[in-house]
This record gives structure tokens, sequence and C-alpha cells, in this order.
């Protein structure tokens, strides 16, 4: 099990990598979330991807595995869309944005304040996607005894204020989201992230560190199981806050004007108010994606 310790150690780790390791190199081409005032002042722009990726994604469910070919390939639709400062895109710097560009990866806001060092955004967008046990049981065609019965999590959803900072080939940013789930069901968190932006000939790497925070309703409503949830393949569990951390590796090669192949490996680590979960059997995750993305 990962301490609080031990993930700021991990972060701080990596880091420090592109610090040491990097030498010059040229700015990276504009992205969504470096645009400059002069371009939010113009009226429209927007640009639109299709994302074809295989990708290897295991699920912290116990009992959901990959297992059919349609498990291991991902068809997303990025869209980048700028209109006097309001906007939706897709984190061109994350693994998340380029497989899931419209739902999970995209972003909806307004940006308060903009310049060429940082930047005020308030935001939309699903920081964490739900699940329905019923749905997964029938998919993989097989008794699941852990989500046998279990109620449905919607996806996390909610409103956050980002603070960006740009210096050169590195951007932080902070958001702090309000969340909302199902009914009454709401949290909070806090997500760091870091990247570095290393160009070496054609290609372009992005090293990238995330630290979420989680507040104890979010924890508790995706891995936690209530009273009448309980039986004899899952006690009752009621988590605690608890934090995730990220570290990842994106790149991207042009093969055409048009055509551009995209890689990533994400290493994913849970404190242990997730994996202390009857619903969890594993400590962390690593997700590959290789795929090419066409450009409209």
């Amino acid at each position: 099990m990962l301490s609080r310790k031990l993930f700021a150690t991990l972060f701080l780790l990596f880091l420090a990598i592109p610090v040491c390791y990097a030498g010059e190199s040229s700015n990276p081409d504009p992205t969504p979330e470096t645009v400059t005032e002069e371009q939010e002042e113009s009226d429209f722009s927007w640009q639109a991807m299709i994302g074809l990726s295989a990708v290897y994604d295991p699920s912290l469910l116990k009992g959901v595995d990959q297992q059919d070919a349609l498990d291991f390939l991902n068809l997303a639709l990025l869209l980048d869309v700028n209109y006097k400062g309001f906007f939706i895109q897709s984190n061109h710097r994350r693994a998340d944005g380029l497989l899931d560009g419209t739902s999970h990866g995209a972003e909806f806001g307004y940006r308060i304040e903009a310049n060429d060092k940082q930047e005020l955004d308030i935001i939309f967008k699903n920081y964490i996607g739900g699940f329905e046990p019923s749905e997964l049981i029938d998919k993989k065609d097989k008794n699941i005894p852990t989500l046998e019965g279990l109620d449905d999590r919607l996806p996390g959803h909610g409103i956050a204020f980002r603070y960006s900072r740009f210096n050169e080939d590195q951007m932080y940013s902070l958001d702090l989201a309000r969340l909302s789930m199902e009914g009454e069901e709401s949290g909070w968190l806090i997500e760091g992230f870091y990247s570095y932006f290393i160009p070496y000939r054609n290609w372009d790497i992005y090293y990238g560190g995330v630290l979420t925070y989680y507040s104890s309703s979010i924890v508790d409503y995706f891995y936690g199981v209530d009273k009448d949830e309980v039986t004899s393949a899952r006690a009752f569990y009621q988590a605690d806050g608890g934090f995730r951390a990220q570290l990842e590796v994106v790149v991207q090669y042009p093969i055409s004007k048009s055509w551009s192949f995209n890689g990533a490996v994400t290493q994913s680590f849970y404190s242990d108010s997730f994996t202390d979960s009857p619903l969890v059997d594993r400590t962390g995750t690593t997700q590959i994606m290789l795929g090419v993305l066409y450009v409209f």
C-alpha cells in the first residue's frame, strides 16, 4: 500500500527528470491550453480530429478485464473550438485527452484571464468515469460476484477553477473542482498537472505527472459498499478521501499533413482508500496506447 509520503516522493522525482536531462528545444506548436489573448479575441476558430488506437487499459474493478478484440480498440472524436473566450478543448498533452476527447477528456469552459505566462479558466468536465455493474457482467459474459446486484455508479462531472502557468516548454495547472454524481451525492477534488515538452527530430514528447486528491464522498460513492449492497462476496466498506498519482509519456509524430502517430504510456497509483475496497483487486494500473490521428 502506498502512503501519502510515497505519492509525494514519486511525484517530485518525476518532475525532476526533464529538468536534469532535457537540452535546448524549440517551443511547441500552440495547443488549446496555450491560446493567446490575440487568438481569443478572434471571432471563431475550430479543429476536428478523429483518432483510432489500440489500447491496453485494465480496470481497477475486480473481475473486469479486456477480453475481446473490440475491448482493445478505441475510436475518439477530438474537437477544439474557441469563440471569444469560450472553448471546447481536448488536452493533447495527456493520454486521456487523446483517448476520449468528447466525454471524459473534453473540457468546456471560459477563459477569465489569459496571457503568455498564465491563465485562469472556469471549466466543466467529467473527471471520473462511472460504470454499470449489470452491463459489465453481460458484456464480459461471466459471473462477477463483487458486482452482482451492485448499484450503478454515474460519472463524476463538475465545475472547476483552473489556474495554469507556462514557462518555456513547461506547463503547470491546478484544478479545484466540485463534482456531482447522483442526486445529492457530491464531492470535491484538487488536481495538479505538470507537463514538459521535449522535441526530438520530428517527435513531440510530453512528460507528464498528475496528483489528484478526491474527497471521501467521491471515493466512497464509486468504491464503497453500502449496507444494502453487502453480500457474501463483498463486505461493507466506507471509504475515506484518497489520492491517485499518475506518471505518463505522450509522443506524437507527423506522418503527413493530415495524419499523425500517437503513443502513450500511463502508470497510475492509488492510495489505500481505493485499494482496500472489496470491489478492487489492484494497487495500480498501466495504460498503453498506440494509434493514429486524422486532422480535418
